[in-house]
């Protein structure tokens, strides 16, 4: 953010009086920002915070996705419907202190959809008790389809749906 504001207005204290548009030209910044763009590992648009990464051992490039869980007015999710891509992650984070619980509705489910969230033992959270808690679900090799979920502990149970879909389809 702060090189954008050097680009854009030409002029910044780097130790002591010195300005950056006295000693390189702005075309010559922004090659130089290009370059070193150029030469960084791809990151993922929606990447894991540190502790995803050193817990789950998720990479910068994974994506995850959030869906708040709070006991709000409505008890809604949000967002009540993610969209995610095979190979993503997602996490239910709670906003408060009551008891949630995400159980996914495995009647509403396809037979591989189903049989791929038992296979992890994804099927339900464990009780999330306070506020900030999280419950992980893998989308690592998931098969396409609507994954309808409800949050147990709101007023009344709210519903939620995840969607794996493919690249076209976002």
């Amino acid at each position: 953010m702060a090189v954008l504001h050097l680009l854009r207005h030409g002029a910044a204290v780097l130790k002591g009086r010195t300005r950056i548009r006295d000693r390189v030209p702005r075309a010559g910044l922004a090659y130089c920002l290009l370059a070193l763009a150029a030469c960084q590992p791809a990151e993922s648009d929606l990447p894991p915070d540190r502790r995803l990464q050193s817990q789950l051992g998720l990479d910068p490039r994974d994506r995850v996705h959030e869906v708040i869980v709070s006991a709000s007015a409505t008890g809604v999710p949000e967002p009540r419907e993610t969209v995610v891509l095979a190979g993503d992650y997602l996490q239910f984070v709670t906003a408060d202190s009551w008891v949630h619980e995400l159980i996914f509705e495995s009647d509403s489910l396809t037979a591989e959809a189903l049989a791929f969230m038992t296979d992890l033992d994804q099927m339900a959270s464990p009780p999330m008790v306070s506020r900030g808690s999280r419950f992980v679900v893998s989308f690592v090799a998931a098969p396409e389809g609507r994954y309808p979920f409800r949050v147990e502990g709101s007023h009344p149970a709210a519903h939620g749906a995840i969607v794996v879909a493919t690249p076209a389809d976002r």
